[in-house]
């Protein structure tokens, strides 16, 4: 049975860029509420709740939910140790936090009626937005 971890380095703000960014990456039959209850991959009831779950059968083969909990500055991720380590051969949260990103820059370049330009430096994504 794997342990579920709490990343509280990590925030989303934004609940509409959160969903967009999880529908970006191909998970969009998510269910929201006050403390919906997360299960094992072996659809066993875990302690932890999220107010946004990804049912483990939208997640994959021998997954957990995948949960955000609701914080006061944000949404924070619940992922089993098991997801962590194989969703997306291991960088779920990184891939998410890009997407999460990407969101945001579209909402900014939208309110500012600006234009985006994206330079890749190695491994590093700079966005400049004009306006």
């Amino acid at each position: 049975m794997s342990k579920y971890l709490s990343f509280n380095d990590i925030v989303f703000k934004d609940r509409r860029l959160l969903l967009s960014a999880l529908a970006d990456l191909g998970y969009s039959q998510i269910e929201e509420g006050d403390t919906l209850p997360l299960f094992g991959y072996r659809g066993d009831r875990r302690s932890e709740t999220a107010q946004i779950v990804i049912r483990r059968q939208h997640v994959g083969p021998l997954s957990n939910d995948i949960g955000f909990a609701h914080a006061k500055d944000g949404y924070r991720p619940i992922v089993s140790e098991f997801d962590q380590r194989t969703l997306r051969d291991g960088h779920f949260l990184v891939q998410l936090r890009t997407a999460y990103s990407e969101r945001v820059v579209e909402e900014v370049k939208r309110r500012l009626h600006g234009t985006a330009q994206r330079q890749v430096e190695g491994g590093v994504v700079k966005i400049r937005v004009r306006f």
